[in-house]
């Protein structure tokens, strides 16, 4: 090798050097920086086409990143979003319905609601037992009233952080687009782009946890993110999403729905497989399911505890076609109160093939809502129709008639009595039960019933379950109120309503109301998450109460183990990553300490070069 060759190995070795030294002190200067990762400087060795020399020079600073282990992690990310999302507002909700052991939660309320009516039935005609259950009765409605609010406020509260965190989503889409851009330029440049590509990083990491998306590279480096059903968040240009503020929550008001809109201005709704996950996920997942079924818990409580106690039931009587001997049979009820939008009438009987059926008739004032769904009563396999009685109609007996088939003989007397038979000789079918259920709207009407509770809404009414409207069900936690009449003359409770059910101070219609709320079994909605619609959950209104209190119980802590797997496997994912890009300053310490001997090295040569070429030139002058 000549002088000049080992001159120009020695230089560009030294220059290499230097700039390797500069990568790796920095690496030790930012070791502790979020999102940094270790840079190497390689370099590429060449050859003089004039010297023949060899020399060699840096190449461009790179970084080591595991993109596996990266994408694996940010995948974690956004489940931790959704399960600490879920986990910490499942958890609110959890303390809002209270515990079984708390006083104020509604179960308990429906306890101390029984214990006043207990009382009066010990002394009917007290007046201060009389005013306890009313008292009691406002407790309640008070908790359904408070909590049901509380529910709505949540939801609202969750539609604007999802409305937030949506613009936050934007805005982050927009710098991956320009820092894209500079990457992009950066490379064509000729530089390195290991510290934008950190920064990218970054930025993909924080769109993790607010949504679930898949990061895609191609061949040429560029990026391409997309959502889990494959919608285009980014490639080349950013999409953006929108999602209006709903101006009014409240039960039965649906959010505005998560769109995305492409560069272009076409819009989409995205899918439920776009939700499972990142905290924009877990806040809609809440505002449309989770919150939701806990307001139709409430309205189910409700709903169902004001007609159990203000429904009357009559289980009608045997009956048939009068002949001797007959040959219909069947049974009859009275349905001369059957009035009101929500009414029902439960028929069963048993086939030729000794198969049980049920049939409800539901009464309904607005016959644009018909034909009615199975969903609108809450029992298994029963047949359901709805009867108009509105008056602009067919008979209530031609409907019922017309429902029912040739097979049977549908008749209503004068007096409303509701006669169903069949031959069962000819067509098998045995009539087994004919029941009227129909609501009570004034405390002066007959029967034991009491229509305690009333809806607020409108400038308050009767509540009769009626389907018109979206259905009175929905949102009734929020309005249920004790009934005026009975706030007015408390009496009424001791059995001395007008026409009422006792004839005198006497304990029959406190015990009635206390069979209704401990006793009596009802079947409650499967909309409410408890139960399917296969089999509902059946029990008092006392049960049905605890079961709420328990259901939210268990769905907090399923929340919260949910988020403590999740948090453990982030954090496995997160130590994997940054051990694949990490600064490890003991390793960067080792490699300065060899830098610098390199660098002694070469200097060491250059210095000995350049000696022989002083000792060369003394000897040609």
């Amino acid at each position: 090798m000549s002088l000049t060759s080992a001159l120009n190995a020695a230089s560009s070795g030294l220059s290499l050097i230097n700039s390797q030294l500069q990568v790796t002190s920095k690496n030790i200067a930012y070791a502790n920086k979020d999102g940094y990762t270790t840079k190497t400087l390689p370099g590429v060795q060449g050859v003089n086409e004039t010297t023949l020399g060899s020399y060699v020079m840096s190449g461009q600073v790179r970084r080591e990143v595991d993109e596996t282990l990266r994408n694996s992690y940010f995948n974690e990310l956004s489940g931790g979003g959704y399960a600490q999302t879920l986990a910490t507002y499942t958890k609110r909700l959890d303390a809002l319905f209270g515990s079984l052991d708390n006083e104020s939660s509604i179960p308990n309320r429906v306890t101390a609601l029984t214990d006043t009516l207990t009382q009066l039935a010990a002394d009917p005609s007290s007046g201060p037992a009389q005013s306890a259950v009313v008292a009691s009765a406002k407790d309640l409605a008070f908790s359904l009233n408070t909590t049901a609010q509380d529910v709505q406020s949540m939801r609202a509260e969750v539609d604007d952080m999802a409305y937030e965190q949506v613009q936050s989503v934007n805005d982050l889409l927009k710098n991956i687009e320009s820092q894209e851009d500079r990457i992009i330029q950066t490379r064509a440049e000729g530089q390195s782009t290991a510290e934008l590509e950190d920064e990218m990083d970054l930025l993909v990491k924080d769109l993790s946890s607010y949504m679930d998306v898949e990061v895609h590279k191609d061949s040429n480096g560029a990026m391409r993110i997309s959502t889990q059903s494959g919608y285009t968040l980014y490639d080349d240009q950013a999409a953006q999403l929108s999602i209006g503020r709903t101006p009014t929550m409240t039960a039965g008001i649906e959010g505005a729905p998560l769109k995305i809109v492409s560069p272009s201005g076409a819009e989409s709704n995205l899918t439920a497989a776009d939700m499972q996950g990142g905290s924009i996920g877990g806040l809609l997942t809440l505002r449309d399911d989770v919150l939701p079924e806990a307001q139709r818990q409430l309205d189910e409580i409700a709903a169902s505890m004001s007609l159990a106690l203000s429904r009357n039931v009559d289980e009608g009587q045997a009956a048939d076609d009068g002949g001797t001997p007959p040959v219909e049979t069947g049974r009859s009820v009275d349905v001369s109160g059957f009035d009101q939008s929500g009414d029902v009438i439960e028929l069963s009987f048993t086939t030729a093939s000794g198969q049980t059926r049920d049939v409800s008739f539901v009464a309904v004032k607005d016959p644009s809502i018909l034909p009615l769904s199975g969903d609108h009563t809450n029992k298994a396999g029963d047949l359901v129709f709805g009867i108009d009685i509105s008056g602009g109609g067919a008979p209530m007996e031609t409907q019922l008639q017309n429902a029912l088939g040739p097979k049977f003989s549908v008749s209503i007397g004068a007096g409303g009595e509701l006669s169903v038979l069949s031959d069962q000789a000819s067509t098998g079918i045995k009539i087994n039960d004919l029941t009227s259920l129909t609501s009570k709207t004034s405390v002066s009407e007959p029967g034991l019933a009491v229509p305690m509770f009333t809806d607020g809404r409108d400038g308050g009414g009767a509540f009769t379950g009626a389907l018109e409207n979206g259905g009175q069900v929905t949102g009734y936690a929020l309005s249920i109120m004790v009934n005026p009449e009975v706030v007015k003359d408390t009496s009424v409770l001791g059995g001395e309503a007008g026409g009422g059910g006792s004839s005198a101070q006497d304990s029959t219609r406190a015990e009635f109301l206390i069979d209704q709320l401990n006793t009596t079994q009802f079947a409650f909605s499967a909309d409410t998450g408890i139960g399917a619609k296969n089999s509902p959950f059946e029990g008092s209104i006392s049960d049905f109460a605890q079961q709420v209190v328990s259901a939210q119980g268990s769905q907090a802590a399923t929340a919260q183990s949910r988020l403590d797997v999740t948090e453990t496997a982030v954090s496995s994912a997160k130590l994997a990553y940054e051990k694949s890009y990490k600064v490890d300053v003991d390793e960067q310490l080792t490699n300065l300490l060899e830098l610098q001997n390199a660098y002694s090295a070469n200097a060491r040569v250059l210095s000995a070069v350049n000696s022989m070429f002083d000792e060369l030139m003394q000897v040609v002058r």
